[in-house]
């Protein structure tokens, strides 16, 4: 995709996620404060220790993950490119006494001074708002630190091509090889606050990037396959049944430089 076109489309999805932002709040600072974690133990195996390592967290939403980070001990920066997400994640932040930074960005085009990182991170609904994988996994290999890993989890893409009839029964609502999708045929793939207030009436563009196209980018990129892992997730495929438990809805990737 041309420069031009990923510019643009960062700007439009920009001012649709700054439409959905003040509706999103993430887990309560409670949460956090009574011991509660934002990285699942897969995550964290994944991951390993990040006690004085320096995280980034891309498309960091109100930061939840990122508060986790830092709790365990790291120095955490945060990027989103909706200024109310990181409002939110700064306010929970300073609640809990804990220090992250939150910096208003584009994962796409990182300040220079964003990098030496030990740990990148992006969970789940960051990777479809990438326009341009190949440049985005270049560039974070950039940012990280010899001996460093970056971890991608998230919403496996076969899950997001698949829409549930009932039980034992489902359709294909999307493209796995097509990238580009503009809004979707199954609601249940657009982000769940939407479902809530509604999608709000700007243009905007999301990505199924297929795991080949994972893999093969990230080893572009010349980091190393470390770990590739997929996990079925039953709320995942509402109304499918047990059948639910024999499909991949997330995947967890790990890989280093």
């Amino acid at each position: 995709m041309s420069e031009s076109r990923v510019s643009e489309v960062v700007r439009q999805n920009s001012e649709y996620w700054e439409r959905l932002a003040p509706h999103r709040h993430g887990e309560p600072v409670e949460f956090f404060s009574s011991g509660g974690s934002a990285l699942t133990d897969d995550e964290l195996a994944a991951i390993g220790d990040v006690r004085g390592r320096r995280v980034l967290q891309l498309a960091c939403s109100v930061g939840d993950e990122a508060l986790t980070f830092a709790q365990l001990g790291a120095e955490v920066t945060a990027v989103d490119i909706a200024p109310s997400h990181l409002a939110t994640g700064q306010a929970k932040a300073e609640a809990l006494g804990v220090d992250v930074r939150f910096v208003l960005q584009d994962m796409m085009t990182l300040d220079a001074e964003i990098t030496g990182f030990d740990v990148i991170y992006i969970s789940w609904g960051g990777l479809c708002w990438v326009p341009d994988l190949t440049d985005w996994t270049r560039m974070v290999a950039s940012r990280l630190n010899a001996g460093g890993v970056v971890v991608i989890s998230e919403h496996h893409p076969l899950w997001e091509i698949l829409t549930v009839r009932g039980d034992n029964a489902l359709s294909v609502s999307g493209d796995y090889f097509g990238t580009e999708r503009d809004g979707y045929d199954d609601p249940l793939k657009a982000p769940e606050i939407t479902r809530t207030i509604g999608t709000p009436d700007v243009p905007h563009r999301s990505f199924v990037w297929g795991i080949s196209s994972i893999v093969t980018a990230v080893l572009t990129a010349g980091l190393t396959l470390r770990s590739l892992q997929e996990f079925p997730i039953e709320e995942m495929y509402p109304g499918l049944g047990e059948q639910s438990m024999s499909i991949p809805a997330t995947y967890l990737l790990a890989a280093g430089r």
